[in-house]
Order: structure tokens, then C-alpha cells, then sequence
């Protein structure tokens, strides 16, 4: 089978740099939101009983789990869905594409499993560590610390990667991450 170059490789491919910051602004946004304002409202509205279960209760867990990977899937999703980026892609100018063909504006179902696997798929290992860990056994809490790495990993992986420079995310959605600053025609 030929290998010849990719169609996306003509594309103002985004740097590392610019695609880190644009995260970080996107999860403090999110997160910032979310712990100021869904937190404290879910944990008023179910109570915490921290006799019985401590500072790790079952609403506690959840509720962070909403927080941290729920409302990032939805905030991401949508954005992606319609505009092609998000608050933090937008403020860096950044905009997320399809590979093939390269350039084209997400579809509906590509932008919904892009953040699904941003932001529930990276997530669910870690959670599911942190539960096991503060419920059941706290040597899991090491298992965590080791899906942290792999999300971390899986993050770093458009450093190396080549040509296009993909997350394991874009690589599994068939996306890239352009830079809006270059000139193109998107």
C-alpha cells in the first residue's frame, strides 16, 4: 500500500504551545465555573453526610466528576459542533479541522466523539481510581496517578508525532488543529 503524504499536511498545523495554552484557558474556564457555581449547588441540594462517609463522599465524587469531565464534554462539543473551536482555540486562534478531507469543518458526530474522548474517555480511568481509591482501597489511588500519566501522555502525544502533529484524540476523531494566524484557505 503506497504512502504518500497526507492530504492534511499542507495545513498551518497548530504548535504544542499554542494548543496547551488554549486547553488551560478552556479548563479554567470551565472548571472555574463549575466548581463556583454547580458545586456548591448539587452539594447543597443532596447534602453531605461527612460523619459516615468523610470528605470523599459518594455526592462529592460525582459532583466532581460532572465538573471536571461532564461540563468540559458538553462545553467542548457544542463549540466544536459549531464553530470548529472553543473559547481558549478562539482566544489563541486556533480552530479544529478535519484531516480528510483537510481542512473541512467538523460534522456534528466528529466534534461529539472529538470531546467525548477529550474529556469522558481521559477521564473515566482516573475516576474510577479515585473511587476505588477512597472507597474501597486506597492503593488504588496509585492506579490514578498512572491514568493521569496516560491522559498527560496522551496530551504530549502531538509533540512527536508526525506529519500531522495529532493528540491521540485528533487521531482517533481523523482531526487536526490549525492555526487561524497562518494564512489558508480553511
Amino acid at each position: 500500500m503506497p504512502s504518500g503524504p497526507h492530504p492534511a499536511e499542507n495545513l498551518p498545523l497548530a504548535a504544542f504551545k499554542q494548543r496547551a495554552l488554549a486547553r488551560l484557558i478552556d479548563a479554567g474556564l470551565v472548571w472555574v465555573a463549575g466548581f463556583a457555581l454547580v458545586f456548591p449547588i448539587v452539594l447543597a441540594s443532596i447534602g453531605v453526610n461527612k460523619e459516615e462517609d468523610g470528605a470523599w463522599s459518594t455526592p462529592v465524587l460525582w459532583t466532581t466528576f460532572v465538573v471536571v469531565a461532564l461540563l468540559p464534554f458538553l462545553y467542548e462539543a457544542v463549540q466544536l459542533a459549531f464553530w470548529g473551536r472553543t473559547l481558549g482555540k478562539r482566544q489563541i486562534g486556533l480552530r479544529v479541522v478535519l484531516a480528510d478531507p483537510a481542512g473541512d469543518q467538523l460534522p456534528l458526530m466528529t466534534a461529539v466523539w472529538r470531546a467525548a474522548i477529550n474529556n469522558l474517555g481521559y477521564m473515566l480511568g482516573i475516576f474510577l481510581f479515585l473511587l476505588l481509591g477512597v472507597k474501597v482501597w486506597s492503593f488504588f489511588l496509585f492506579f490514578m496517578f498512572v491514568a493521569a500519566a496516560g491522559v498527560l501522555m496522551a496530551y504530549l502525544w502531538s509533540i512527536w508525532d508526525r506529519p500531522l502533529f495529532q493528540a491521540i484524540h485528533d487521531r482517533y476523531a481523523g482531526t487536526v488543529v490549525v492555526d487561524d494566524h497562518a494564512e489558508w484557505n480553511p
